[in-house]
C-alpha cells in the first residue's frame, strides 16, 4: 500500500550470495528461486488432483495467501487450468475460512466384513449409533439437533488388498438396493483412483461418520464498480516472465478496478498485502463480489 519502501538494491545484495555460488546472474538467480517455488506448489497440486485421478483442466485454480497470487498464473499455464480465481484480501483468506467452517467431529469404527455377508440393517445400526453419539456430542456444544448434519462413509477394498478407497453411503435405513449401489459406487471410485477393478470380494473395513455442527456464515459483500482502468493504473514497470522474457507490464491498484472491464496481461494487480501477475496471453476481469478471475485468452 506505499507505506514500506522497497529497496532494489538491498534485494540485490540478498541474492547476491547464491547468483555467485552457481555462476548466474542476480537476476537468474532471482528466477531461479522462483521456478523453484512454482515446482514444489505444481507437485502439491498434482499430488491432489492427476495423481488422485483428477484432470487439472476440469477445475479452478484458488489462490490466497500473500504470495499466491503471484504464483497462481504461472501454475496455471503448466497445469492448464482454465481459470484462476483470487478471494478479496487473499493474504487473510484462511482466516476468512475459519469464519466460515462448520463444527466438525469424524467418528470412526473398525469392522472388518465382506460386503456380500453383511445384513443391511446390521449396516444400518452401525452409523445409527455413531449418530446419536454424534448428536448428543454436537448438544453438549450448544449447537441445536436442526443444525447438526451428517454424512456417511465407509472404507472398502478388494480382499487381500493394503490399501482402501473411500466410498460415499446414503443416509437412512440401508436395504439391498442401497447396498448394491455401495459396492458398485466402491468398484468405480477404485478405477477411478487406480485405473484398474478386479472381480474379487469387496471388504468393508472403516465406517466413517462426519458430524457437522452448521454455524451462523458472514455474507460476502458486493463492491462498488465505480472504479475505472484508468484511474487505478498506477504505471507501468518490466517484469520477467521466465520463458517469455521480460515485458513492460502495466500496474494497477486493485482497490479501484471496475467490475467486468478485461485487463490483458502482461500486467501487476498491487494491493496492501499482496500482488497478483496476469501473464501474457491471459486476461483478468473482477466479478462483482470483488474476486479476480484469471483465463487465457
Amino acid at each position: 500500500g506505499g507505506e514500506i519502501a522497497l529497496n532494489v538494491a538491498r534485494a540485490a545484495a540478498a541474492m547476491r550470495p547464491i547468483a555467485q555460488h552457481f555462476g548466474l546472474s542476480i537476476e537468474a538467480a532471482a528466477m531461479g528461486v522462483i521456478r523453484l517455488a512454482d515446482a514444489n506448489m505444481i507437485t502439491a497440486l498434482k499430488l491432489v488432483s492427476v495423481r488422485r485421478g483428477y484432470d487439472p483442466r476440469d477445475f479452478a485454480l484458488v489462490a490466497f495467501g500473500g504470495g499466491g497470487p503471484m504464483h497462481a498464473a504461472a501454475l496455471a499455464r503448466e497445469l492448464r487450468v482454465k481459470k484462476v480465481i483470487i478471494p478479496t484480501q487473499p493474504a487473510v483468506f484462511s482466516a476468512w475460512g475459519m469464519l466460515m467452517t462448520d463444527l466438525r467431529r469424524d467418528y470412526i469404527r473398525t469392522l472388518i466384513l465382506r460386503a456380500d455377508r453383511v445384513k443391511p440393517q446390521r449396516f444400518t445400526d452401525i452409523y445409527t449409533e455413531m449418530e446419536a453419539q454424534a448428536l448428543s456430542d454436537m448438544q453438549a456444544e450448544r449447537v441445536k439437533e436442526g443444525r447438526v448434519r451428517f454424512a456417511r462413509y465407509a472404507d472398502m477394498r478388494y480382499a487381500g488388498q493394503e490399501h482402501t478407497v473411500k466410498v460415499p453411503v446414503p443416509g437412512g435405513a440401508i436395504a439391498d438396493k442401497q447396498m448394491s449401489l455401495i459396492a458398485a459406487r466402491f468398484h468405480d471410485l477404485h478405477e477411478h483412483t487406480y485405473t484398474f477393478r478386479l472381480p474379487s470380494a469387496i471388504e468393508l473395513v472403516n465406517f466413517h461418520l462426519i458430524a457437522l455442527g452448521v454455524v451462523k456464515k458472514p455474507s460476502v459483500p458486493k463492491i462498488s464498480s465505480r472504479g475505472t482502468l484508468k484511474r487505478a493504473l498506477k504505471g507501468e514497470r518490466k517484469v520477467n516472465f521466465d520463458e517469455l522474457g521480460f515485458r513492460t507490464s502495466a500496474v494497477y491498484e486493485r482497490g479501484l478496478l471496475p467490475v467486468g472491464k478485461p485487463i490483458k496481461g502482461p500486467a501487476v494487480i498491487e494491493e496492501p498485502a499482496s500482488v497478483t501477475v496476469v501473464f501474457p496471453g491471459q486476461a483478468l476481469t473482477v466479478d462483482e463480489y470483488g474476486f479476480l478471475h484469471i483465463e487465457e485468452v
